[in-house]
């Protein structure tokens, strides 16, 4: 695959942004350290309140004072990232409000990284793109299969863990059927092979919402 230019890097952002706006779910990715620094008192301020928390999973739920809207905040520590999930028409000023606070991961930066598949900062970045999927198409595909075609077997492993979270995060097997049993065919780690047929039975079971 060539390895888009930047300006298409953008273009690429602006569609997984416009495909959010479409379903009025957004999903970004923030510096920990500044998500817990605004977070709570940016929702609080809005009138969003505490209704769920996994502290073992590292996991929030806020929902709005009339439900209309929530935020799911979960920390990834191994990504060195915060994901956060905005739902709901009324989210989109509050969460705007929070990003101007914390910064976050640009979606064209991300992309960018993951076509360097060779580094680590590939793997993170594919990893947290794969928690953004809230619509497949097809250069989600062509990027996972990008991954899965490593001569590294920890990229590939990888990326069968960024294709899970990518259908679980859409509600939408998608593509992943087909991208894990093409993978399957061709690998040849037994450990990984059985990550791989795992995986397929995670897919399965996720009925496109």
């Amino acid at each position: 695959m060539i390895r888009p230019t930047t300006t298409a890097l953008k273009a690429r952002a602006r569609t997984l942004i416009e495909r959010m706006t479409d379903r009025a779910r957004w999903i970004y990715a923030l510096p920990p350290s500044e998500t817990k620094k605004h977070l709570a008192k940016t929702l609080g301020e809005h009138g969003f309140s505490i209704r769920d928390a996994e502290s073992e999973a590292k996991v929030t739920k806020w929902l709005s004072s009339d439900d209309g809207a929530s935020f799911v905040v979960l920390e990834k520590n191994d990504l060195d990232v915060t994901l956060v999930e905005a739902k709901g028409a009324d989210a989109a000023a509050v969460l705007g409000a929070l990003l101007a606070k914390t910064g976050f991961f640009a979606q064209s930066a991300l992309l960018e990284s993951a076509f360097d598949v060779a580094t680590e900062d590939a793997r993170k970045a594919l990893l947290t793109l794969a928690h953004m999927v809230v619509a497949w198409d097809g250069d989600w595909g062509d990027l996972f299969l990008l991954h899965l075609a490593s001569p590294d077997p920890v990229v590939r492993h990888d990326a069968v863990t960024a294709i899970t979270i990518a259908a679980m995060v859409a509600r939408d097997p998608g593509p992943a059927p087909e991208l894990l049993a093409e993978a399957a065919k061709r690998e040849t780690y037994p450990k990984l092979k059985d990550t791989i047929d795992d995986a397929l039975n995670c897919v399965a079971a996720i009925a496109p919402a």
